[in-house]
């Protein structure tokens, strides 16, 4: 019977990131991934945040498999006709990176190497097919015919959890807890990247794009960022409303490509690589079902990714880290049991993570409840208070100060009607005050000015 101390079940971020911390804690780890080699059925292009690699692997410069360096963000909300965009360049990330384009495929296999070079017993190839259980208790994992045992089993293998599942931590998923994202890697020449995008050898950009009234679809969301010599570009969309409107996302990827705004940046490109992908999209793993007995998810798992900013790899990495933190400290304790093992929920409560697992409910539950129906027409009301600038008629007094205006139109979305109740009167009133202030000072100086004149005749 083969035993071990820790069985990590894939080898994506959140497990590579476990593996490699109780290897260099010198806890027995085996890390078991389904691919030949980790990495390789995750086809897509990410944006790799830097801030919890750097706390890893100090010294990533060396091999660290990446893009382009992201220095160009940029913000788009945008009808058919009618867009708006921030764009900022940001030369100080130049020389200290914050975050760079890569692939998964290169990321995941060059970060469960590290693992395996730490002491992680690296096993590819193999898909854990049920769990082993003693007394309601997990003790091992079953890969077809074979079992392997050990303390304790970490789910890290994504959205489908087998881990999870087996363990009654995870119930059935409901698509309305849940995105959908379609993404086309497309070739482009280096330096016709470098001229749209307005970037020099190695400079990145990642632009975010929300459409309002785009569509039979109420809520979608997409992103356009740049590789050394490809673009990707992924849309979102709530599976629930997919579903319930019977649409097809590839279709929406496709009709997407052909506006203006898009296909100047695409235009000549050949597709690559072309993924679908289920994203957690919060609400569907409560934390209280994190951990059981001899068992603890993390990563995409354990829903532990950023519904609001839609953040991923770096949070899954957090959560992959203090699940080896728990671990070492049930090794400790040489308890395996839920009792020990939900000092996770502290270790995570360390970080932003349990914070961020709450409000990414509370986001799910406003798409799922309200957001679907705001969402167009606040983005739409960000919109028209920009138009004002454009169709401003300045022989009219009808003028509104651009924070009044945003407030007015934006406030309804976001600030609860009480709050409304109270700041919009004085708001107004402030404006009014301002106005009459203006125009007694106007009558004062007219006046002065009328005198003046007299006096100098």
């Amino acid at each position: 019977m083969d035993k071990t101390t820790c069985i990590v079940v894939g080898a994506g971020p959140a497990g590579s990131a476990c593996a490699l911390s109780l290897a260099r804690k010198g806890i027995d780890t085996v890390l078991l991934e389904r691919g030949r080699t980790p990495g390789e059925k995750k086809v897509s292009s990410f944006v790799l945040l830097m801030t919890e690699l750097r706390r890893l692997i100090p010294d990533w410069e060396k091999d660290l498999p990446v893009e382009r360096n992201i220095i160009r963000t940029d913000q788009a909300i945008f009808n058919g006709t009618d867009i708006k965009m921030i764009t900022s360049y940001n030369y100080d990330k130049l020389k200290n990176p914050v975050y760079f384009s890569a692939f998964r495929r290169k990321f995941d296999e060059w970060f469960a190497k590290k693992a395996k070079e730490a002491g992680a017993e690296l096993i590819t190839g193999m898909t854990v097919t049920d769990l082993i259980m003693d007394n309601g208790r997990v003790v091992g994992v079953k890969i077809d015919d074979e079992e392997l045992y050990a303390d304790i089993v970490v789910g890290a293998d994504g959205y489908h959890t087998k881990v999870g599942e087996k363990a009654g931590l995870v119930t059935e998923w409901d698509p309305a807890r849940a995105r959908l994202a379609v993404k086309e890697v497309l070739d482009l020449p280096p330096e016709v990247i470098n001229e749209r995008f307005q970037l020099s050898d190695g400079q990145g950009c990642d632009m975010g794009i929300i459409p309002y009234h785009f569509g039979e679809l109420s809520i979608r969301s997409s992103t356009l960022y740049t590789n050394k010599d490809s673009i990707s570009l992924a849309v979102f969309a709530h599976l629930g409303e997919l579903k319930e409107k019977n649409i097809k996302l590839h279709d929406e990827l496709e009709k997407f490509k052909e506006h203006p705004f898009i296909h100047k940046f695409i235009k000549g490109a050949t597709l690559r690589e072309y993924q679908a992908h289920i994203i957690p999209h919060g609400g569907r793993v409560n934390p209280e079902n994190l951990y059981g007995d001899g068992v603890l998810l993390c990563g995409e798992a354990g829903g532990t990714t950023d519904t609001a900013s839609g953040m991923g790899v770096p949070t899954c990495m957090t959560a992959g880290l203090m699940a080896a933190e728990t671990i070492a400290l049930a090794v400790k304790k040489k308890d395996f049991s839920a009792d020990t093992l939900k000092n996770y929920l502290k270790f995570l409560d360390s970080t932003s993570i349990l914070d961020m697992i709450y409000e990414s409910k509370k986001t799910s539950d406003y798409w799922v409840d309200k957001g679907k129906l705001e969402r167009p027409d606040c983005m739409a009301a960000i919109a028209d208070s920009y138009n004002q600038y454009w169709n401003a008629d300045y022989m009219s007094k009808d003028y509104h100060p651009l924070f009044l205006n945003l407030y007015l139109r934006v406030g309804k979305f976001f600030a609860p009607k009480l709050i409304r109740m109270i700041v919009t009167p004085i708001l107004k009133g402030y404006s009014f005050y301002e106005k009459t202030v203006e125009k007694i000072k106007r009558k004062i100086r007219r006046r002065f000015y009328e005198w003046k004149k007299q006096y100098d005749n």
